[in-house]
Order: structure tokens, then sequence, then C-alpha cells
């Protein structure tokens, strides 16, 4: 599912209702970083507790020893959390204690740290009785550029949470408002930080295999949750081009991919078209989105997709480019995905 994240030195309502929109289930935040303002804490929390419920939006407040100080709560009365709103917490202590965990059980769905979570922890906590189908692992984000994870170690851990059934989360960069203090993107992956969010977000669940996919950053585009639910769930990808003039109705179609994949271009489904004219043959760098004219015969009108530097070829007219920002995507289309291509 989708996820959003919103702090209170950010917060805006109206970019939880239209993520709600979109498509966001979880709306993460952090009621313990030291350079939040909590001084009008008792006036936002209602108003955005308030607001993620009436838009049916699940908070996800990660908790700490100092949030019960920030929320000037008895240190340790969950139960005091209940009271407030809060339906699931993401515990970054504490849950070493296999009974305090099935304690908050009761009351609370919850996401552990992923990145101190083992097997062994995993073992112990079947033993002990927890409900595992009230657990999630989240994933750390790095607001320091240069901390984030490597993919290989997280693809490696995630392996391991696979097999007990467990849902896993990450986090990805916003493009619209970084958070404060850095301003470096909040992103799971260190490779991910200077990606569009899109192209991270369909990796994570591509390659992989994550089903939770939350905007660690305090505001991403509307246009961008929108891409991301999309393909979360009809793997619909938004994929921003520019077409020639006399190609230009492939905007905004749904187009299918052959089953048959090529190794070197992705083939789209469309009508072949014959005897079309010779047209712009030049070369064909990675992203080109090309058509076979008259001289390659039957296959005369046939789209593709470049994954590759190509030379020029006489029978291939190049007709348009994806945008720099989304040519990653070509990694992860597959022949059961649908690609609308958006004008520039």
């Amino acid at each position: 599912m989708l996820g959003i994240s919103v702090y209170f030195k950010d917060l805006d309502v109206e970019y939880l209702k239209e993520a709600a929109q979109c498509g966001a289930k979880y709306v993460f935040t952090s009621l313990h970083i030291p350079e939040e303002d909590y001084s009008d804490l008792d006036q936002k929390l209602p108003l955005f507790l308030n607001t993620c419920q009436q838009l049916g939006l699940q908070v996800v407040p990660d908790v700490s020893p100092v949030t019960f100080d920030k929320l000037k709560v008895e240190k340790g009365d969950y139960h005091r959390l209940k009271e407030m709103g809060f339906e699931s917490l993401r515990l970054d202590y504490g849950f070493d204690n296999y009974e305090t965990v099935k304690q908050l059980q009761k009351d609370f769905y919850l996401m552990l740290n992923a990145s101190v979570v083992n097997k062994e922890y995993l073992d112990g906590a079947i033993e002990a009785g927890v409900d595992m189908t009230k657990i999630a692992l989240t994933h750390n984000f790095y607001p320091r550029k240069e901390t984030g994870l490597g993919i290989e170690a997280f693809n490696h851990k995630n392996e391991i949470f696979k097999k007990y059934g467990l849902t896993i989360q990450a986090f990805i960069c916003g493009d619209v408002l970084k958070r404060f203090p850095l301003y470096e993107g909040l992103p799971t992956l260190e490779c991910h930080r200077e990606k569009h969010p899109l192209c991270a977000a369909v990796e994570l669940i591509h390659d992989c295999g994550i089903k939770d996919v939350l905007i660690g950053d305090s505001k991403a585009s509307i246009e961008t949750l929108r891409s991301i639910q999309a393909y979360m769930e009809g793997k619909k990808l938004y994929i921003k081009a520019h077409l020639e003039k006399n190609y230009q109705y492939l905007y905004d179609q749904e187009i299918q991919i052959r089953k048959d994949q090529a190794e070197q271009v992705i083939r789209l489904a469309v009508q072949r078209v014959s005897d079309v004219e010779v047209y712009h043959n030049t070369r064909r760098p990675r992203g080109s989105i090309t058509m076979q004219n008259a001289l390659a015969g039957r296959y005369s009108g046939e789209i593709h997709l470049n994954k590759i530097d190509m030379g020029m070829d006489a029978r291939v007219n190049v007709i348009g480019f994806i945008h720099p920002e989304y040519v990653e995507l070509l990694n992860y289309i597959d022949n059961d995905t649908i690609i609308i291509f958006e004008k520039l």
C-alpha cells in the first residue's frame, strides 16, 4: 500500500486529503525529532488525528521514550496514546521484550524497526506467542547523504522476513518538499536519494518485493502519488515522454507489451501499419521511442522502446523519447505492464 509522511512543522491538511484521494493508506509521523517544533502540538495533533480518521488514513507514529515527553504523557502510558486516537505504533525501542509486544498488540498494530530485527528475534517472538499477523517490519529512512542502505544487504535481509510472511515497509524521497533540517531526502536505500520517486517505488515493488512504499519526506507531488498507486494497483506505468507531432495520438493511451520480450527493445502491442514513410533515421539512445518504417517490410508500424543505445538504422524512425528521469523504468517493464505516455 501507499503511504506518505507528515511532520507538524509542515502540516498541510489539503495534502492529506489529496493523498487519500490518490489511494494512500498510511501516514507516517515522528514524535521525537529534535528539530521539530512541538510548541503548538496541542492544537495540531487533534487536527491531524481527526483529519486522518475522517479520511481513513492509518497513522503510524514513530515512538521512542522522548515521545511521551513531547506529548506530555506519563512515560510508558500507551493507553493514553490509544485514547488520543493512535491505532498503530512504529516502535523504535522496547520490542525486545516479547511480553510488552504482546500487551501492545491488544490495542495497536505494530511496526517494528527492520534494521534491528533478525531471524533469532522472529523465532523467539513466535515461541513467545506474539501474533505475527499484527506486525509489520518498517525499514528506517536516512536523512544524511551517503548513509542509506545498500540494495544487496536490503534484499538479503528482506528475504529472511518474507519467509515469515511479514509485511515489509520502506521509504522513498518526496519530489516537492524535502524534510528539515537537512533537506537531503529521506530514502531507505541510498541509491534512491537522487531518483525520481516513481522509479524508486517501482524498483522496490518490482525488484525487491516490497508491498508498502511510503514517502519519507514532507511532501510528494499528487501526480507522483497517483502514478505510484496506479502501478501498485494495476502495473500501469505513467511515463513522461515527448512524441513527434504525427505520433501524439499515443499520449494517454493504455498500451500493452508484447508477451514475447526482446532483450534490447520493448515491443509495444500496437497494431502495425503498412508503408510507414522513412523519417528521422538517426541514432537511438536508450529511452528512444521508435517506429519501424516501410523498409522493415511486415514489421512496418511496430513501436519499440530502446533499452540500450543503438546506432542509426534506415528501417527505423525515431518518433520520440522518454524523459531522462523516467528512463530507468525500462528496467522494470515486463509483459504484464501497461504503459501510458504522458506529455512533457
